[in-house]
């Protein structure tokens, strides 16, 4: 069954996604899931910055038709010192900055590769967010075998690809992209990525992951930069 969507949401039928697709959204949602017009996650954990793991606080407000996302996560860096990260993209629009204190700019970029780049994050957030895979008509879906299945994504002339691993039961525990874009000093360069998931848990009436580790697959080996867990879930 479908959720309930609001009248100006354009859902996509459940039956129309690949199996794997299937058995994961039947384990996520309640079959009487009110669809809201965006959900706002809370979350706790650490990020490398610089060698070293630093504590964080954030929260992302998503929505579904069509997706977007605004994240903001603040980090104590030192004793009196906090920065205030920001990620997004919403109209063809991606950016990703940081201001000290939340006040004094320490860079801010906008160009088309941080679009793609956080499309890609978007996707590979959906096991957080699995009504709102049934809200974008514009995703692409692929079916692998039982236990995998694809989404690409357009916006322009972006593409991004995340595929997407289950368990037994049908939890989410694997997002994959094999081309990410991250920033390196005067430019970009991409390589493979991933998101890991554990802890599946129910937060407001939603099965979904409680915990995630990020990383990107570099030609010097592995980075992993971002260690989070959930902490609230509101739909509104």
């Amino acid at each position: 069954m479908t959720p309930n969507f609001p009248n100006h949401v354009q859902s996509v039928s459940k039956d129309s996604l690949p199996s794997a697709a299937q058995r994961w959204l039947n384990r996520a949602l309640p079959q009487d899931y009110e669809m809201p017009s965006s959900i706002l996650i809370e979350q706790e954990g650490t990020m490398e910055l610089r060698g070293r793991w630093t504590p964080f606080t954030a929260n992302g407000e998503h929505k579904g038709s069509p997706l977007s996302f605004d994240w903001k996560a603040r980090l104590q860096v030192a004793p009196g010192v906090w920065i205030l990260a920001e990620d997004g993209h919403e109209d063809g629009q991606g950016w990703g900055g940081a201001r000290l204190w939340g006040m004094i700019p320490m860079g801010k970029r906008t160009d088309p590769e941080v679009l793609a780049s956080q499309m890609v994050r978007n996707l590979g957030e959906l096991p957080w967010l699995p009504a709102f895979a049934l809200a974008d008509p514009s995703l692409n879906w692929n079916d692998l075998d039982e236990s995998t299945f694809v989404i690409r994504w357009n916006i322009g002339d972006r593409e991004v690809m995340v595929r997407f691993e289950i368990n037994g039961k049908g939890d989410v525990i694997r997002a994959y992209s094999p081309a990410r874009v991250y920033d390196i000093p005067g430019g970009y360069a991409e390589a493979p990525w991933q998101y890991e998931f554990g802890d599946h848990q129910e937060f407001s009436g939603v099965w979904i992951p409680g915990t995630a580790v990020a990383s990107f697959e570099k030609s010097d080996g592995r980075w992993e930069y971002f260690r989070g867990r959930i902490t609230a879930v509101t739909s509104r």
